[in-house]
């Protein structure tokens, strides 16, 4: 039975901090972590700003403040997706890059970083290159966010850790659920806690051309497993199949204990792949005879530009900055004074 800490966010200044203080209180945060060196592992999908798709730097404004006053050496990053070179704009768009400064931490594209191949002997993947700031971390934190998903059902922090891997990760969505085992039973060992931004989530066709859902919640635990078990039921969502399968490969438990605020079940709009065009046809064609042709020659560079201008232009263009105008004034009652 493994303990999940919930913490409701209040609307004023500093709501957002507070809360995650008190969540990391509550796990006793400290006595989680390993050594001085701690890697952070946020959710930086897009450049642009909707509110959901990207961790709030709201909350890596809390938990940066919580691990600066001990002395830890912080890096925090995510990786490039396959279709996009994202992740270095979104780390400034998003405020990231202003957290580095504030607190003195280091942001790391670990599509840039230096790999390391290491053995894992997984059901997928038998080796992986993996980023070496990941790698030589003591610790590691994950940040992710309550978003649906149209791959996997939902994202939370078993999902985070596909970031993990760069570049190649998009020719393994066949068989994602135990290529996210994987990556997981990789990272496992070093894996201090989860802290979950509910702060806005997303509904519908996320990742990334979902709907913000206004949450107002911190979640916390040392079990990956758990947490996103918890969210699922939170969402109204059965089970992920990604989800089931870590708690049989032993990377943590779906019996959880609720301690902290009240979580009732909050329904999410599940996702709907047919109707999301990016993954509608690369999952059709992934399964057809055109399948080394389209995503293993320089065919696939003529697709991430479709794919890219769809999420970056149309979406954005047409619900984006919609929703982000929506939700701007919500965002600001968090801001500090």
């Amino acid at each position: 039975m493994s303990n999940i800490v919930v913490a409701r966010v209040s609307h004023e200044p500093l709501g957002v901090q507070k809360a995650v203080k008190k969540a990391l209180e509550a796990i006793e945060w400290q006595s989680l972590l390993r050594g001085k060196k701690v890697f952070v592992k946020v959710n930086l999908i897009s450049s642009e700003f909707v509110p959901g798709q990207c961790t709030s730097p709201l909350v890596l404004d809390g938990l940066f403040s919580e691990l600066s006053q001990h002395n830890y050496d912080i890096t925090f990053g995510d990786a490039d997706l396959a279709a996009s070179h994202q992740c270095n704009k979104a780390a400034r768009v998003w405020g990231h890059l202003k957290l580095a400064e504030k607190y003195g931490a280091r942001f790391q594209n670990l599509s840039e970083d230096e790999t390391v191949k290491t053995q894992i002997n997984g059901k997928v993947f038998k080796a992986l290159d993996v980023s070496k700031t990941v790698l030589e971390a003591d610790s590691i934190i994950s940040v992710p966010i309550l978003k649906t998903h149209c791959l996997t059902g939902l994202t939370c922090a078993l999902k985070l850790y596909w970031g993990v891997v760069p570049r190649v990760r998009h020719q393994y969505h066949l068989v994602v659920d135990d290529a996210i085992a994987d990556i997981n039973t990789l990272v496992r060992p070093k894996v201090a806690f989860t802290l979950v931004d509910g702060t806005i989530g997303m509904e519908g066709n996320a990742p990334r051309t979902g709907m913000p859902k206004p949450c107002d919640l911190i979640l916390a635990s040392a079990d990956p497993v758990a947490i996103d078990a918890a969210v699922a039921k939170y969402m109204g969502f059965d089970l992920p199949k990604h989800v089931e399968t870590a708690s049989e490969r032993g990377l943590g438990s779906l019996q959880y204990n609720l301690t902290g605020d009240a979580l009732e079940i909050n329904p999410f709009q599940s996702p709907e792949p047919d109707k999301q065009p990016i993954f509608f046809w690369e999952m059709r064609l992934r399964k057809t005879f055109l399948k080394t042709l389209l995503f293993d020659t320089p065919i696939f560079n003529v697709l991430s530009w479709i794919a890219t201008k769809y999420n970056t232009f149309y979406y954005y263009q047409r619900y984006g900055k919609k929703y982000a105008k929506k939700n701007h004034e919500y965002i600001l009652v968090w801001r500090a004074t």
